[in-house]
């Protein structure tokens, strides 16, 4: 007869409780530890609201005196009530200890999680700043919330200095933005959660549109060609055919060569001839004859509104797998989070910085016009 043993891997979750568990338990076990814990450790940072309010209860009873399992089992009683106190969880709390503990160590450990979870929970404000930028049509809230989350991303980095007793400059946060530092906690990513819910997703074959729309606009008026460069590099747009016809654009601008239809159809047909299958030349045609009556601001609106909707979403799901990537460190993961900000704010430079008085034109409308005129005029 075979027995078959179940291997049941270390759950993440109950390392993490353990964590705290034993945080908790040390800071009781030696009081005296608590100055230099609470600097740098927030009851934010602790993933169980439970031991979150424990936490609370002890800096609150630091100056008073009686932080011993005893008296902290009556301070919880009277703050949560007999019921949520849950004595009996209290007491497996203090049996999971490790015995000579070392809180420091302990509440270094929870701290690296709160902050991976504080880091990763900035992704959803970028994502639903940048639905607001692309809404409405102007950077002015991309931009500001890329602040909040760079000053954010500075906090994370200076309590992990602090708790590790590594150097790093004082963060000062403009007076104009503190208080929504202070505000990106659970509510203010609830509510980003909400406003995207509330918001159709993303819709790949109007994105596709609109860059079809804008090399065409790009071809017919090559002055434009460097000023979009400078934020979109050809690496950007997922259709293969669509960039190459783009990227050869920008390299026959930068060589100072003409621009027009014939000249990038035929570099372009040069630069695929191994590659990704190009648009067809009447594709192109009817890119460039469109492109050529558009409103170049609004075309390039519409392609930075989805580029900047674009790079949130990547953002927010690397900093999310960045976070829960053990192997990362805390300082990377801060690194990773500029990055996208950075990349954020370029793009963003391209819609206007307040909103315009006027809606912009629907572009499939303007494109369907187009197309009715020129079979008219055929």
């Amino acid at each position: 007869m075979t027995t078959t043993t179940v291997v049941v891997a270390m759950r993440h979750d109950d390392v993490v409780r353990l964590a705290e568990q034993s945080t908790l338990g040390a800071l009781m076990l030696r009081p005296d530890t608590l100055t230099s814990v609470r600097g740098w450790l927030r009851p934010d940072d602790f993933a169980d609201l439970w031991h979150a309010q424990l936490y609370t209860a002890l800096l609150e009873r630091q100056h008073v005196g009686g932080l011993d399992p005893n008296s902290m089992a009556a301070v919880l009683v009277d703050r949560l009530g007999m019921r949520a106190a849950d004595l009996p969880r209290f007491a497996r709390l203090l049996g999971v200890t490790p015995p000579h503990p070392d809180p420091l160590a302990y509440a270094r450990m929870v701290l690296d999680g709160g902050l991976r979870r504080e880091a990763a929970g900035l992704g959803v404000l970028l994502r639903a700043a940048a639905l607001n930028a692309a809404v409405d049509r102007t950077a002015a809230p991309l931009t500001t919330t890329c602040s909040i989350v760079d000053a954010g991303l500075e906090t994370v980095a200076a309590r992990w200095a602090s708790a590790t007793g590594q150097p790093h400059d004082d963060v000062v946060v403009p007076l104009h933005l503190r208080a929504a530092v202070r505000n990106t906690g659970l509510e203010a990513r609830t509510a980003a959660d909400r406003y995207l819910a509330a918001h159709p997703p993303r819709d790949p074959d109007a994105e596709l549109a609109h860059v079809v729309l804008l090399v065409g606009t790009l071809v017919a008026h090559p002055d434009l060609v460097p000023a979009v460069a400078d934020w979109l590099p050809a690496t950007r747009l997922e259709h293969p055919g669509w960039r190459t016809i783009y990227g050869t654009t920008i390299e026959l601008t930068e060589l100072g060569h003409r621009v027009d239809v014939a000249t990038v159809a035929w570099a372009a047909h040069q630069h695929a001839h191994h590659g990704p299958h190009l648009p067809t030349l009447g594709d192109l045609q009817s890119a460039v004859d469109a492109g050529r009556f558009a409103y170049p601001a609004e075309v390039i609106g519409a392609v930075a509104a989805d580029q900047v909707r674009h790079l949130a979403d990547i953002g927010a799901a690397h900093l999310r797998a960045a976070a829960a990537n053990p192997a990362v460190l805390v300082g990377d993961l801060v690194d990773a989070g500029h990055t996208i900000t950075t990349a954020l704010r370029s793009t963003a430079a391209a819609l206007p910085s307040r909103a315009p008085a006027r809606q912009p034109a629907d572009l499939s409308a303007r494109r369907r016009a187009i197309g009715d005129t020129q079979a008219v005029s055929r």
